[in-house]
């Protein structure tokens, strides 16, 4: 039976969290993510939702009395593995081939890294289910990184469209520190003569879209902000109430040709406000081995690569996420230029260093 695609959504939604062995979700948080993600409106559409994946997909979701949720009884299953035929997948190829001749080469090669993770993930999925000439497996045999479930990332299309439009957006915003507050249900600030008070509403945000930016499972999106005069960075995380506005876009010629260079040359999402620089390092022997199969960003390149050392150049801003990052490496990176990363790599690892040193 063909579903809309309000519906597949849905029944997407409902796939992912019930995959999440060994954890069980009740009726009431499966309504309420729904409702939050989806706009579902009843418990009884949720119900009539589980009945049709397990009537019209072959969906096995049981209900655990004693852990009050649901949960797949083939740990195994996934429903995207039903829901995407040759022919799907051959539709997708000849988007991308589209996408190639009218949007350029950059979109084309973001839905192919896409393309390729569907393939990959049905690959698996077909490997490891069960296909009747075998028994079931009693255990689970392939175990993935969870992915946290959210991030606004429905908004997503709505900013693509926005930037495409050259159309101004307003949303709500929480900072860093105010999102942590509101998530530990503490006061975000006091008020004079009373101990304290709920936090405050998010903070109303204009914008005007230049472009948006997906690092680690997160979306931000990067603007300008006329109220401040300079670009900025939003995490769709922490964004609610997105709405497109009527007004145009004015971003000055020099924050758009800045913005939209730097991000090609960043690390991660933080800012720079230093200039791109050849970055190189050096790793030891079996390091340069995975930057060479998993690079650190699609600038880099090898320069040298012997029995003692694996040599890379990036063409980078060097920015906080970029430090965290060769940090993690120990010592098995040396960073050979720029002298400023040198000194600043150094400063980090005395500083970090400091919380082991015995007490005099």
């Amino acid at each position: 039976m063909p579903i809309t695609r309000s519906a597949f959504q849905r029944y997407r939604l409902i796939d992912e969290v019930i995959s999440r062995y060994p954890r069980r979700y009740s009726k009431q948080q499966l309504f309420e993510l729904c409702q939050d993600k989806c706009g579902i409106r009843s418990i009884s559409s949720l119900e009539k939702d589980i009945q049709r994946m397990r009537e019209d997909h072959d969906a096995p979701i049981e209900y655990d009395k004693r852990a009050n949720g649901y949960y797949y009884s083939n740990p195994q299953f996934r429903l995207l593995n039903l829901m995407l035929s040759p022919d799907d997948m051959e539709a997708l190829d000849y988007a991308r081939e589209v996408l190639a001749a009218t949007q350029g080469a950059t979109v084309a090669d973001e839905l192919t890294n896409a393309l390729q993770k569907v393939r990959q993930s049905l690959d698996i999925i077909r490997e490891v289910k069960s296909d009747g000439s075998a028994p079931a497996p009693s255990r689970r045999i392939v175990y993935v990184e969870e992915k946290i479930l959210g991030g606004n990332r429905q908004y997503v299309p709505m900013l693509i469209r926005a930037v495409n439009q050259n159309r101004q957006v307003a949303f709500r915003y929480l900072k860093h520190e105010e999102a942590v507050s509101a998530q530990r249900g503490t006061p975000a600030r006091l008020r004079r003569g009373a101990r304290m008070t709920e936090p405050e509403r998010p903070k109303l945000r204009i914008l005007h879209p230049i472009l948006l930016r997906e690092v680690a499972d997160s979306w931000y999106v990067i603007g300008y902000d006329a109220a401040s005069g300079s670009e900025r960075t939003f995490a769709l995380d922490r964004m609610s109430d997105l709405e497109l506005l009527d007004d145009p876009c004015d971003v000055p010629p020099a924050v758009l040709a800045s913005v939209s260079d730097l991000f090609e040359h960043i690390y991660g999402i933080t800012d720079s406000h230093g200039p791109v620089e050849n970055i190189v390092l050096s790793f030891s022997p079996l390091f340069g081995r995975y930057v060479k199969a998993k690079p650190i960003h699609q600038t880099q390149e090898v320069i040298s690569d012997t029995d003692e050392a694996c040599v890379v150049r990036l063409r980078l801003a060097p920015n906080r996420d970029l430090l965290m990052h060769l940090r993690s490496y120990g010592e098995h990176l040396t960073v050979l230029q720029p002298a400023s990363l040198v000194e600043e790599m150094k400063a980090s690892l005395v500083a970090m260093l400091a919380h082991y040193s015995s007490p005099a």
